[in-house]
């Protein structure tokens, strides 16, 4: 089954439909490929199989089917069928759906699917790239380089960019899925801040590794310790771990200095409540005041030890709050890049589907690109309402994941970890 074709009740029969019979067993002289309706007499001999429905392929039909409003005037005219009583395959919502976007959505996505296999492949070069800063050398800027090159190519294209979302499979390699997330949000917001392929390929290097500073305690600072000195030399630790993962990186062979800047003062703050240099104004780098806001919003959407799970558009709001001391152009960009409802919330439209947001539009923040539950339409195949398409289509509220019955959630499958990656589409 494609996504350009849909169940309709065989009461909906009429002719100048083409149509597939999907019945395994069942015995029949249709071609199994589909064929069109040509006669009131083909209507019939499909009607005497007994079928509750039958699937249209839109684009090989000269006409629609008939509406369920049009049924309740056939009613007398025709034999009536279980249509009253039954699950409507094809709902008034879905019947009233522009063609584009049925035609674009089968793109979407194969798109989408491989957007997906490419994060998984970078994510295998990211647990790599960190593991060789350990030691030292050439190959870990040239591991770097294999995540961050791809990327930089994408977002220095001349096509839209899309977040595609998608859930993390993996909890024990949370610090990886964090430092890809930064990488990508901050590569796209330098993009958007309007920085150079190289200075954007930098800001992606340091991303990377921003924390690659964490965890790196020496262990003869416990040995004399009980637990409160082990809380305080963990928070101590914490506090420097940029200067660690800074110190680490200048080691590496050519690892840029810009990149190395941003490792060191990712924490950093304009008002100089920051660490570990309580660095105010312009003396923080733009590189790390860009990633500064990525892993602010990354750290909100995927939250730690035991901390309350946010939405993304919830993460959105809570980043606009707490943007006092962050650069205020990179929150202002990043928000209008994002969008109102960043890709991963969860929203009901003004039809009353419920839906995923999976991608952004920047030309309008209210109007983002939706994958919506419909309970007649296979998970892997789910439509994608883009809202610039669908006018008449608005979100009407966020919502959270306990909002949804069970079968909407595992549906949608938004994950209690969200990850990112990019892919590019043409522009509408």
């Amino acid at each position: 089954m494609h996504i350009d074709e849909y169940p309709i009740l065989v009461e909906q029969l009429c002719p100048g439909l083409f149509i597939r019979i999907d019945e395994p067993g069942l015995a029949h002289p249709f071609p199994p490929k589909g064929f069109k309706l040509r006669t009131d007499a083909d209507v019939a001999k499909v009607m005497a199989l007994g079928l509750a429905h039958v699937y249209c392929i839109p684009d090989k039909s000269d006409r629609l089917p008939i509406s369920l409003e049009e049924l309740d005037g056939l009613a007398g005219k025709r034999q009536k069928g279980p249509w009253t009583a039954a699950r409507t395959p094809v709902s008034a919502e879905l019947s009233s759906l522009k063609r584009e976007t049925i035609e674009r959505n089968k793109d979407r996505l194969e798109r989408f699917a491989a957007c997906e296999k490419r994060y998984e492949k970078a994510m295998d070069k990211v647990v790599e790239a960190l593991k060789k800063v350990s030691s030292p050398n050439a190959e870990v800027l040239e591991a770097a380089g294999e995540v961050v090159g791809p990327m930089a190519e994408t977002f220095l294209s001349d096509l839209d960019v899309l977040i595609n979302v998608m859930t993390a499979k993996m909890r024990d390699e949370a610090k990886h899925y964090h430092a890809l997330n930064v990488a990508v949000l901050s590569m796209m917001l330098a993009k958007e801040m309007g920085l150079d392929k190289a200075a954007i390929e930098e800001v992606g290097i340091g991303s990377l590794f921003h924390d690659v500073g964490k965890g790196r305690i020496p262990i003869q600072r416990f040995s004399k310790g009980n637990m409160i000195t082990m809380n305080k030399v963990l928070k101590e630790y914490y506090m420097e771990h940029p200067k660690i993962g800074a110190k680490m990186l200048a080691a590496v062979p050519g690892f840029p200095p810009s990149a190395q800047m941003l490792v060191l003062q990712h924490h950093e703050l304009l008002d100089g409540t920051g660490f570990p240099a309580r660095l105010q104004g312009a003396a923080v780098a733009l590189g790390a005041r860009i990633a500064a806001v990525a892993n602010v919003y990354d750290r909100l959407c995927n939250s730690k030890d035991g901390t309350p799970v946010r939405t993304p558009h919830e993460a959105m709001k809570a980043l606009y709050k707490k943007r006092g001391p962050l650069d205020p152009k990179a929150v202002t960009m990043f928000i209008r890049k994002l969008g109102v409802y960043p890709p991963g919330s969860l929203v009901e439209l003004s039809n009353t589907m419920q839906g995923m947001v999976v991608s952004a539009n920047i030309r309008d923040s209210l109007r983002p690109s939706v994958k919506v539950y419909h309970p007649d339409i296979p998970k892997r195949e789910a439509l994608i309402i883009d809202l610039t398409i669908e006018t008449e289509l608005t979100v009407v509220k966020a919502l959270r994941p306990e909002d949804l019955a069970p079968d909407v959630l595992q549906y949608l499958n938004p994950g209690k970890q969200v990850s990112f990656y990019v892919d590019a589409a043409p522009r509408a």
